[in-house]
Order: structure tokens, then sequence, then C-alpha cells
């Protein structure tokens, strides 16, 4: 397998390890799935196999978590049958990989984004009465990166790192580190990502507000 360098992802467990922030750890596993092998017709992220290929799976309890993907249990495969079951298009497309622990929320890879090198954005999902996406990082390794950055922020920059109630809340309060991936800046202002944020519903217009409020703000700071 070639060696796809993480620093996201081993600045973030640096982070675990500086700050009182417990993460559990799974062993890697020799059959978890490599880059572009189909799970459910999806086509495997690389950067999302690069991190299979070094952990079987990852929790942490500030609430993040990386479905499990080892000998015991193959989380990532069950994730998205859930969400093949209960999600409607186009969300049922999207590879998911964690969320929120004890929360629905929901972080995917966006195949249809893919590059020409077949690496795919991240997006956070709410599912919660009307279902939408936001982008939050240009491949998965800059996700890690960009939570390791949220974690350095609630335990040095702001002190409130034993006050769980005191954190901004991820990834709307922190559009600075955001607006730092330039290449999902420019996927955001291209539209690309509009299917999944605008949708149809209830609250629609509510939800839609909202968005175009934080997309404002990204585009503000990232001047």
């Amino acid at each position: 397998m070639i060696d796809v360098p993480m620093p996201g992802l081993e600045r973030l467990l640096v982070a675990c390890e500086k700050y009182p922030v417990q993460a559990r750890i799974r062993k890697s596993w020799e059959g978890a799935p490599t880059a572009g092998t189909l799970l459910l017709g999806r086509p495997m992220d690389p950067m999302l196999a690069a991190f299979y290929s070094r952990l079987g799976g990852l929790l942490l309890d500030s609430g993040l978590y990386v479905n499990a993907c080892d000998k015991q249990v193959n989380g990532v495969l069950m994730a998205n049958e859930h969400i093949q079951r209960h999600w409607l298009e186009p969300f049922r497309s999207l590879l998911v990989f964690g969320g929120e622990e004890a929360l629905s929320y929901r972080y995917a890879t966006v195949p249809s984004l893919a590059d020409a090198q077949g690496v795919q954005p991240v997006v956070k999902v709410d599912p919660y009465e009307d279902i939408y996406a936001l982008p939050i990082a240009s491949n998965v390794d800059c996700f890690f990166d960009t939570y390791a950055r949220y974690l350095e922020l609630v335990y040095e920059t702001l002190g409130v790192g034993e006050e769980r109630g005191a954190w901004p809340v991820f990834p709307w309060d922190v559009p600075e580190f955001i607006a730092t991936d330039r290449t999902l800046m420019n996927m955001l202002v291209e539209g690309r990502f509009d299917f999944l944020m605008f949708r149809e519903g209830v609250d629609a217009q509510r939800t839609h507000k909202e968005i175009r409020a934080w997309i404002a703000q990204l585009r503000a700071v990232s001047t």
C-alpha cells in the first residue's frame, strides 16, 4: 500500500495526548477497504482508506468518532447500510464515516465531488427535521486537522476545556478554521455544495438563512 501522509491525523492524536481528551483507538485491520473499492456502490475515499490503514476506528470523549472497521465490527459498512434505509437522495449517496456520539450528526465524504485523484470533500450532515449538510473540509485529513485546531482553541485560546457547555459549536462557531482550506472555499464559491445545503422543507427558509449567514462569515474571514 502507498503510504499517504496524514499530518492532520497526527496533529489530532498529538492534541489528544496534550490535552485531557481521552482517545479510544482500535487496531487497524488488514481487511479494511482500500482506496477506490466500492462500499455499497460508493468508492472508498483515498484519505479515509489511509486512515483505516493506520487505525481501526477512533472515539474521543469530546464526542467525535470515526466508525470502527476491524476484525470485530465493520461499523463503516453498518453506518452506510443505515443511511440507505433512512435517508433520501442526495444524502443517501454520501459515504458516512463518523459522527458525534449520542447525537444524530454524521460526518461523510461526498463521492460525487471527488477530484481527479479520487479525493472527496467532507461534510457534516444534520438529519434533524429538514436534512442538510455543511461542507467543512476538502479532504478527510484536512477535517482531522481542523478538529485538532478546534481542540487547541478550547483548551488553549479560550481555556474552557473543562467546561463542555462553554465550547463553541463545531463547525458553526469556527469559520476562521474552515476558511483556511482554500480548495474547499473555491468549491463553496462555485456552488458545488448547494445541492446538499439548500433543501426544501418546513423550516427550509430559516435554515437557508442560517447557512447563507455562515457562508458569508467564511468568505469574510477568508479575504
